[in-house]
């Protein structure tokens, strides 16, 4: 075939390229016009940030698009009409728990729920959204200053019946007042505080700190299309244009993220945008991205939420478990392995029958060829599922729960520490004990529970406060753990407190995961040894934010103080950074513990009004956070003691040097450094003064006068601690670690003398 020959052919593939991209778009440009009523101008409400709304993608995805609308996704959320409400609003009226009734009731179209307001008083509230429709549908209303309340009330749409939320999700157990946080109307069951990154698309917040109310928007009621493959505008524009434009139709558009070009890592981290009990630190993530650029993860520290082995002890947030599984990590297994991309009609919106062998057999087809040999149980029963062993169900909170670590039963964790395990599950061998069944296992397949064991019973005692479990939790870190079960250690180390660990710490700083950089960077703040301000210094520059933040966060806790260079100018833009997610209309400018962080900022850095306010702001959303109440009490009992020291020595300053000293340093002690200098410098010949003249300077930043002064302190009083504390954190913060650690192992031995001290004075030991 020759040259000339080709451009007939190339001229009519082109042809019928735009030909059809034209029915594409003639049908796009309908739909748009569909839409534009109703409801659904919420979404256009993103337009601004390149979204164009789900179905912007139905005309050339018709058969994807069709799937998606009838999946767990598509229903996420959805405005409440007859077509959308599940829940008996019509037979099943009332609901009685715990002395508290509700009414529910069907009018002209609209749903309603009356329930007690937070004056306690019965009213009747509409029903404006549902929320969820696999196993539960909740029920939203609006409130005057934006905010969406999740009502009192589910349905169960497997025992079709109702729940007062207290007995059901949150299993309180007893019926919510309006000073719990967990009462309807509170902060605790707001949708645009809790709920919105998960049961919505490019939602934003838009929350206004000073009036305290939203401004919410929202691109779809549901989990869309563009939540997984990005921002669509551009995308269809593009197509928009080749429909007029023969040579523009034979280019490659490449405005969207290739989904199939990820690494099983970032493919997996799209699914958490949702599927992970986290904390979202800013908007925009778009899959492909560092997931730790957006959101902050809860890790096996916290045991409200998860046994010490990791198993999920509430609600479906499987990323935690299933990114630790070997499935993932080692064969790069990910959830589009096991559920349909855009649904499926099988539960769970899975690619194969649950039952048995069938989704596992793709991996592992040698297992599934002799299942007896591998269980040890018959292959008809339930000991032949795979999932009954490797991903048993839960029922907790009135929900099922699937576990996804992909994990081997341990009962012997279950017998040593009550942990669930699958051998002891209902249709399974509930009815034998976990001893029963750990000495099975141990028959079958040797001593493999040993090390599980041993690590579960590490991280309790650690979460528990043991110090004496630092040792076994430290032999974890350099260990093949999975990157967020390591992560979870240092978390804890970091409560505990254990100066031993900080090598440790510093190495995990370098870490190739960014969970594990950003707790270490928290655990160093916490533990407070200045031995890793250069280290920590250095992670300012690291590429994540969640690991910027902080560092930064951990610095300022630490007592630095930043030079002129480039380092000080790192440290001020991520300290503002975290400030910045609180303040004004910030992504949590409504979460009482990131206001609680903010607050300890500025208490560090002495601006003690700036700290109650945000102090003040944490009791707002969470009345009952009893570390902010504590902060506040102690500030507020401060300020009383420097008001009346003021008043006291005020008068009699000038003739009295020591009245002068005392005002001086309290004049430092409140940030009102220049002030106290001026009072100091006048008679510095105790130690006191010195070592609280070289604080002022180090707060200056002048870090050649505060040296000064803290070598004329311990000239004074060599053993004085508080000089060489000071110096410890010049020493370190410039690079000086031979120097630093020589006057922080001194600080030590003087504090903890002086703790000594206290305690016999005390009648202690």
């Amino acid at each position: 075939m020759t040259v000339q020959s080709k451009k007939p052919i190339a001229v009519v593939i082109a042809l019928v390229v735009v030909a059809l991209v034209g029915v594409a778009v003639y049908l796009f440009l309908r739909s748009e016009r569909a839409v534009q009523t109703g409801d659904q101008k919420e979404d256009r409400a993103l337009a601004s940030e390149g979204y164009a709304g789900a179905r912007s993608c139905r005309p050339c995805h018709r058969e994807a698009f069709t799937t998606w609308s009838h999946s767990a996704h598509a229903e996420a959320m959805a405005v409440a009409t007859p077509q959308t409400v599940k829940g008996d609003f019509v037979r099943q009226t009332t609901h009685e728990f715990d002395g508290q009734t509700y009414r529910m009731f069907a009018k002209d179209g609209r749903y309603f729920i009356e329930a007690p307001n937070r004056n306690g008083l019965m009213q009747t509230y509409p029903v404006v959204y549902t929320l969820g429709a696999r196993q539960h549908e909740n029920y939203l209303t609006r409130f005057p200053d934006g905010r969406l309340q999740v009502l009192p009330v589910y349905y169960d749409l497997n025992q079709k019946r109702w729940f007062d939320a207290a007995e059901g999700t949150l299993e309180i157990g007893h019926a919510l007042g309006a000073d719990d946080f967990y009462f309807w109307a509170n902060h605790g069951r707001t949708w645009n505080t809790r709920c919105f990154d998960c049961h919505a698309s490019q939602m934003r917040k838009n929350y206004d700190l000073k009036t305290d109310t939203y401004r919410s928007a929202v691109g779809d009621l549901s989990i869309n299309c563009e939540a997984c493959h990005g921002p669509g505008a551009a995308h269809v524009a593009f197509w928009r244009a080749a429909a007029e434009d023969p040579q523009l139709a034979m280019q490659p558009e490449r405005s969207l993220p290739d989904l199939s070009r990820l690494s099983p890592r970032q493919q997996v981290e799209a699914c958490a945008q949702c599927h992970a009990l986290k904390v979202p630190l800013r908007s925009g993530y778009v899959p492909g991205d560092d997931y730790w650029d957006y959101y902050e993860l809860r890790l096996i520290d916290t045991d409200d939420a998860f046994w010490p082995d990791g198993l999920a002890k509430k609600l479906a947030y499987p990323y935690l478990q299933f990114g630790s599984s070997a499935c993932f990590l080692m064969a790069g297994l990910t959830c589009t392995g096991c559920h349909a991309t855009h649904g499926s009609s099988r539960r769970s919106e899975l690619i194969a029958d649950p039952r048995g062998v069938g989704l596992c057999a793709r991996c592992h087809p040698e297992i599934a060829a002799d299942v007896n040999g591998h269980t040890h149980h018959k292959p008809t029963g339930p000991g032949g599922d795979c999932k009954a062993c490797h991903l048993p169900q839960q029922f907790r909170n009135q929900l099922v729960m699937t576990d996804h670590r992909i994990a081997v039963p341990v009962p012997e964790n279950t017998a040593r520490l009550g942990i669930p395990n699958a051998c002891g599950q209902s249709g399974c061998h509930a009815d034998r004990s976990a001893e029963w069944a750990s000495e099975k296992a141990r028959a079958w397949y040797g001593d493999y529970q040993d090390v599980r064991v041993a690590q579960a019973d590490a991280i309790h005692r650690g979460r528990a406060g043991d110090v004496g479990a630092v040792g076994a939790l430290q032999a974890m870190l350099p260990s093949d753990l999975p990157p967020l079960t390591r992560a979870g250690v240092i978390a804890i180390l970091g409560t505990l407190g254990d100066a031993r660990v900080v090598g440790d710490l510093k190495r995990a700083l370098a870490d190739s995961h960014s969970a594990v950089r950003a707790q270490a960077a928290v655990a160093l703040g916490r533990i407070g040894d200045p031995m890793a301000l250069s280290d920590l210094v250095a992670v300012l520059a690291d590429s994540v934010f969640s690991v910027r933040i902080r560092a930064a966060y951990s610095l300022a806790r630490m007592g630095y103080v930043p030079g002129n260079g480039e380092d000080g100018a790192r440290y001020t833009r991520a300290l503002d950074a975290f400030q910045a997610i609180v303040s004004g209309d910030g992504l949590l400018a409504d979460d009482a513990n990131m206001h609680l962080n903010v607050g300890q900022i500025h208490e560090f850095d002495r601006a003690f009004d700036r700290a109650r306010e945000h102090y003040g702001y944490a009791l707002r959303f969470a009345p009952g956070l009893a570390e902010a109440q504590d902060r506040m009490q102690r500030l507020l009992e401060g300020e009383a003691r420097y008001k009346k020291l003021v008043e006291m020595l005020t008068p009699v300053v000038e003739k009295d040097m020591r009245a002068r000293i005392a005002l001086g340093l309290a004049y430092i002690h409140r940030g009102k450094v220049r002030e106290g200098i001026a009072l100091l410098q006048v008679d510095a010949r105790s130690e006191i003064v010195q070592t609280g003249l070289g604080d002022a300077y180090r707060a200056l930043g002048d870090f050649e006068r505060a040296k000064r002064h803290y070598k004329a302190a311990l000239a004074m009083g060599s053993a004085f601690p508080g000089a060489h504390r000071g110096l410890a954190l010049i020493a370190y913060s410039q690079g000086d670690s031979t120097s630093g650690k020589a006057h922080w192992d001194r600080f030590v031995q003087g504090r903890d003398k002086a703790s000594d001290g206290v305690k016999r004075l005390m009648g202690g030991k």
